[in-house]
């Protein structure tokens, strides 16, 4: 029986079955369920603490400590994968089974809690875990909730946490300290403050805090920054540790205290909780409903022509219709007007002038009776002047017709045709067929024979022009209807055509209507569930922890106490701290064999036929002298790279922070002479470089292509949110970019020369470091003597992983690889690509020169859990193709307060040794003697031909003639072997290698599409409350083209190393051929094949595949969080993109391949040349030895005794 609700909490009861029975009418179950769960919790009138954070920061270890006990499962492994809550009572656990298809029901078991770890771990059978203990902190109605890490490298885990903060009235969010400023806590942490809950940040492990390093104001300072930019709203920080509880920084004590006073104010809390997730809820509910209707929407919205269409809706109705009654009107119309028009100037043509009038009357008087001309022959004359009189009229007439009538008639008909566009040339006869008739029949007819008088001549005048206009009236109307009933057609067309786009507007209409109903019903039931919801005030003045006392300078001076986990006592017998350093002795056996070399070269030189052996024993004695061994570090940020390096150094050289620094690569490595040590030469990026850089990191964060000048403006105005948290550096470096852009823009494509301090500011000041390119520092110490180079590179997950290339060529020519990643956060996603390539590199090397490190293994609380974080490495290695590593766990940190202060104690704890003697063992003894013994086969074959010299210079004088003739004539021959020794099938081979090499990259890209499809498009990023998911969409799909172009560009280097070992291959199978055929010729020849040359890496063409999808055109496919991830969203996704992608990657890979094939196969002719040139080198110089040798040039006993002194020097 549910107890009675009392306090703020239970006013709300209807009100959140109010939002569940609303939510469950639309459809959205899940939703229905969380707010059910409010309601549990009202009901149970508890305070929920949730604890959540990046797996292995501490929550699980922190959570037992509060409690007193070990209640849960901890480890620097991912442990809980469960959202596991406890309660005070009786000791139990209850396991809630998670629903499948076969078990569509959740059943709840109870266990022990013994059997809890099992349970923790398993998340995928479990949905949840509920566990009583006794645990007083929480007998006032506290509830402790677990929840699994949200960097692990399951991705349900994040799912996990989401889903369960609804339940949590206080958030505690628990970071490592060195990784703080990862972009998964960043996130993360903004994704619980837009929650509106309480929010309290716990650094844990403040142990590990170096005040020397950093100081802990600046260090908070750094962190307060961070998550101000971030827009991340918190409560209070609090500093803990559990291994040291005298720490100067400690604030668990205060967070003891805390818990209770947080429970003291239960009711407002609870009460508050109840309202923010009620709002978040139907916020997320809201989202969801929309973004399920959006593609139904989007589809009517596209019916309907778009909004601005359904604006203009009405307008363009009433516009059809107008425009229809115009053309149903217009053939009448324009009828009427026309008549009128052409009646106009009918009647006002001017067609009887006075002139035109007397003639007529001349004429009338002449139709007269008895009208006759002359006295004399009256009769002709008369016929004669009436003849003229009627020619002279019709005459005038047709004139004021041609002229005053028919070009005004015509124009008028020609000027509405044009306008109507029926006009046509074929017209034009036509108007000929208007002239009216003006013959002299037409002016005899219209004569009134009996009307005949002097005032008769205006009427007849007014006659004549009657039957003149009548005729031209009637003729013109005539062609006037053809041009009217060519009109007429045309309007019917036109309303035709206006009918269908009518009938296409009603159905735009009708869509536009269901759109706007959709859309109002969608307002509608989130504006009523938004009406429900209650309002509450934040909780003001809630607790915060008091602020730890500052250290003394002593303490702040003084090494950190020993953690108590793991036991340091003095070992007997181990050596001294800081005695022998790594590598140590390299350097004296690598000078001791440069010095054989030179004492040997000094033996042969007075004699003119080994001149050339004098050459090459110099070069090898200066290459052993100057030779230089590259130790190249890589890992993830904070995995403790500078600090590894400074164990090494023997001192603390490189600025070591728990926040990012290294953002460029360094190279440490002895000075040439005494001025130049802890100076360093800073080199600058080009203009151009840095462009590059800026256009990727803009199209990364879809910011488009930066603008020559002014881009600072478009940074500036940049915000975090929304970015994917792989863009994380990318915004870092932008931001960064710009604060430092005045200062360094000027120093661009420059070398710097600066000193220690201006060194580590360069190092470590990000707004500095984005725009180097690399450095050199100059350090002398023990191991830099020793010739090593030493070369920190930047994170795994920093903004210059892009830069392939790089990273590929130390991979390629460094000589020995150390790649650390952090104990307490092993393994972490950032570091999955660099160790594929790894693994792909490690394929084609004859060594294995690779060295796994584990640092900071002091922080392990037992052998048996230190064991554990190791094998947990071996098997991620394992599973990212590094088949048998080298796993070392050790602690820099220990290492390098052992050098420093000579305790043999701290040595023994840090570990350092067994790292140290296995790196020793292969640079000063594997890697150095394969050089020795190299030098040392040199000196034997001097001695081996030196000897022959011998038995040459002892045969008889007939002898050594016939051998002088035989030795001249085979190395004629051999000259031709060589000149003969081409490149058959090399070619070929090779590029039937590079396509077979390509397709299989092709292929592997295509089987990996899922693997990024489920990293890029991640539910941490991808989920309700994000803001603008449609961006938020978008900007994980640029993420997916990143890691695709990232793993592209990786793979084609890597396939130019097996491509460079063919090559390799076919050459030395052609030249080792050569030397057996020209040994064999001749005894005593012992020619050996040349050593290859390093072989340079193809400059590849750019890979950008950002600009190639459009992704607004698959946002259709995503309807919600929930569809996306539990259901088909994501599949649905990878199946459309499957195909593009294929095509992208190979129109990608093609652009590769011919400048790869050709690449290589012109470095094996090169190289078939060159060492073919060695060989003839070779076989001169011992045949001209056996020459002077059989010529008698020493004697027997002068070779014998050079013979034994070489002997000796081998």
């Amino acid at each position: 029986m549910m107890q009675t609700i009392t306090g703020d909490a239970g006013k709300w009861l209807d009100t959140i079955e109010q939002i569940q029975n609303t939510l469950r009418k639309a459809g959205d179950e899940a939703g229905a369920k969380a707010i059910g769960d409010l309601l549990e919790k009202a009901y149970a009138q508890e305070l929920t603490i949730a604890f959540c954070g990046h797996f292995s920061a501490g929550k699980s270890s922190l959570i037992n400590s509060l409690c007193g006990k070990t209640v849960l499962p901890s480890g620097p492994v991912p442990t809980s994968a469960n959202v596991v809550s406890i309660r005070y009572g009786r000791p139990r656990a209850l396991i809630h089974t998670a629903k499948s298809a076969e078990n569509p029901e959740s059943e709840i078991m109870e266990a022990s809690l013994s059997e809890l770890a099992e349970y923790c771990k398993n998340g995928g059978a479990y949905e949840s875990v509920q566990v009583w203990e006794d645990v007083p902190i929480l007998s006032s109605g506290g509830v402790l909730l677990d929840t699994p890490g949200v960097d692990s490298t399951d991705h349900g885990h994040a799912l996990a946490t989401h889903s369960a903060l609804h339940w949590a009235d206080i958030v505690f969010y628990v970071m490592d300290y060195n990784h703080v400023q990862s972009e998964n806590n960043l996130s993360f942490a903004k994704s619980l403050s837009d929650w509106g809950k309480p929010l309290y940040l716990i650094i844990n492990q403040i142990d590990k805090h170096r005040e020397r390093e950093l100081s802990f104001t600046r260090y908070r300072k750094e962190v307060e920054t961070s998550f101000h930019a971030w827009q991340v709203h918190y409560t209070d920080i609090l500093f803990t540790s559990l291994k040291e509880q005298n720490h100067p920084w400690n604030q668990w004590k205060q967070l003891t205290h805390l818990i209770p006073k947080l429970l003291e104010r239960k009711t407002e809390l609870l009460a508050y909780s109840l309202v923010s997730s009620m709002h978040h809820l139907v916020e997320q509910h809201v989202e969801t409903v929309q973004a399920a209707e959006e593609e139904e929407l989007n589809t009517l919205l596209k019916e309907a022509g778009g909004e601005e269409a359904i604006l203009r809706l009405d307008i363009e109705q009433k516009t059809l219709q107008q425009e229809d009654e115009h053309w149903k009107m217009l053939p009448e119309q324009e009828r009427k007007r026309l008549r009128q028009e052409l009646d106009h100037l009918l009647e006002h043509a001017h067609l009887t002038p006075a002139e035109l009038r007397e003639a007529a009357g001349e004429y009338l008087e002449s139709r007269k009776p008895g009208f006759k001309t002359g006295l004399w022959f009256a009769g002709g004359k008369t016929e004669r002047e009436k003849e003229r009189r009627l020619e002279r009229l019709t005459g005038m007439l047709t004139d004021q017709v041609e002229g005053q009538l028919l070009p005004h008639v015509r124009e008028l008909l020609r000027s509405w045709g044009d306008g109507q566009g029926l006009w046509s040339p074929a017209m034009e006869q036509e108007l000929d067929d208007i002239r009216p008739v003006t013959d002299r029949q037409l002016v005899e007819q219209t004569v009134k024979e009996n009307a005949l008088s002097p005032e008769y001549t205006l009427n007849y005048c007014k006659d004549l022009r009657a039957a003149v206009t009548t005729d031209c009236r009637r003729k013109a109307l005539t062609l006037v209807d053809q041009l009217l009933a060519q009109l007429a057609v045309r309007a019917e067309t036109r309303r035709a055509a206006l009918a269908d786009a009518r009938t296409a507007l009603l159905a735009q209409a009708d869509a536009a209507s269901r759109y706007s109903t959709r859309v109002q019903a969608s307002a509608s039931h989130a504006s009523l569930l938004r009406s429900l919801l209650p309002q509450a005030s934040a909780p003001s003045g809630l607790p915060r922890a008091d602020a730890p006392a500052p250290a003394s300078d002593t303490d702040a001076a003084s090494p950190a106490a020993a953690p108590t986990g793991v036991a340091r006592p003095a070992i007997a017998g181990s050596r001294n701290a800081s005695a022998q350093p790594a590598a140590g002795g390299r350097r004296t056996r690598l000078d001791a064999a440069a010095a054989r070399l030179k004492a040997a070269a000094a033996l042969v030189s007075p004699y003119p036929a080994m001149q050339a052996a004098v050459r090459d024993l110099h070069a090898r004695a200066a290459a052993l002298e100057g030779g230089q061994f590259t130790l190249a570090l890589f890992g993830a940020f904070s995995a403790g790279k500078s600090s590894f390096a400074n164990a090494l150094l023997g001192e603390a050289v490189l600025p070591v922070s728990p926040h990012p620094t290294t953002a460029a690569i360094n190279r440490i490595m002895a000075p040439a002479s005494a001025e130049r040590h802890a100076t360093a030469d800073v080199h600058m990026k080009s203009v151009d470089a840095l462009r590059e850089d800026l256009k990727y990191s803009f199209r990364l964060l879809g910011l488009g292509e930066p603008a020559a000048a002014g881009w600072q403006e478009v940074v500036h105005a940049l915000s975090p949110k929304g970015i994917h948290p792989a863009g994380r550096p990318h915004y870092s470096f932008l931001k960064a970019a710009a604060a430092g852009w005045e200062e360094a823009e000027s120093l661009l494509g420059q070398q710097l020369q600066v000193d220690l301090e201006q060194y580590r500011d360069f190092v470590a000041s990000e707004h500095k470091s984005c725009f180097v390119e690399h450095i050199d520092l100059y350090y002398d110490c023990a191991l830099t003597r020793q010739g090593i180079v030493l070369v920190d590179t930047p994170g795994a997950d920093s903004v210059n992983a892009r830069h392939t290339g790089v990273t590929f060529n130390y991979m390629k020519h460094a000589d020995a690889l150390v790649f650390v990643t952090y104990y307490n956060h092993a393994f972490a996603q950032g570091d999955r690509q660099f160790l594929n390539q790894l693994g792909r590199v490690k394929e084609t090397l004859a060594l294995d020169q690779t060295f796994f490190i584990v640092n900071a293994s002091d922080l392990a609380s037992s052998e048996e859990e230190l064991h554990s974080v190791t094998r947990h490495v071996q098997e991620q290695l394992q599973a990212n193709g590094i088949r048998k590593p080298r796993i070392y766990p050790l602690s820099s940190m220990l290492a390098l307060e052992a050098a420093e202060q000579g305790e043999a104690s701290l040595r023994s704890a840090s570990r350092f040794d067994a790292f140290e003697d296995d790196f020793s063992a292969f640079a000063a003894e594997e890697l150095a003697g394969l050089s020795i013994a190299s030098a040392m086969q040199e000196l034997g074959r001097l001695r081996n031909r030196i000897e022959q010299h011998v038995a040459d210079a002892r045969y008889s004088v007939e002898e050594r003639e016939i051998r002088l003739e035989r030795l001249t004539r085979v190395r004629g021959e051999l000259e031709h072997t060589l000149l003969d020794l081409t490149d058959s099938n090399g070619a070929s081979v090779l590029s039937g290698e590079t396509d077979e090499l390509l397709y299989h990259v092709r292929q592997r890209l295509s089987y990996r599409t899922g693997e990024f499809m489920a990293e890029a498009f991640h539910p941490s990023v991808l989920r309700e409350g994000v803001g603008d998911l449609r961006s938020a969409f978008a900007s994980c799909g640029r993420e997916l083209m990143r890691l695709i172009e990232l793993e592209l560009s990786q793979e084609l280097l890597a396939t130019t190393l097996r491509l460079e070992k063919t090559g390799k291959i076919l050459v030395h199978k052609a030249i080792q051929q050569c030397v057996e055929h020209m040994n064999h010729h001749l005894q005593g020849l012992d020619c050996t094949i040349p050593e290859s040359r390093k072989w340079a890496v193809p400059e590849l063409n750019e890979i950008s595949l950002q600009e190639s999808i459009h992704w607004k055109d698959y946002w259709n496919s995503f309807k919600n969080p929930k569809l996306f991830f539990e259901g088909t969203g994501r599949a649905n996704l990878q199946t459309k993109l499957e195909p593009i992608l294929r095509e992208r990657i190979g129109e990608a890979v093609e652009q590769q391949r011919e400048r790869m094939s050709s690449f290589y196969v012109t470095l094996m002719q090169e190289e078939q040349m060159w060492q073919k040139a060695q060989l003839r080198e070779q076989m001169l110089e011992t045949t001209r030895g056996m020459e002077h040798a059989l010529m008698g040039g020493e004697q027997p006993q002068v070779w014998e005794e050079l013979a034994g002194k070489i002997a000796a020097l081998e």
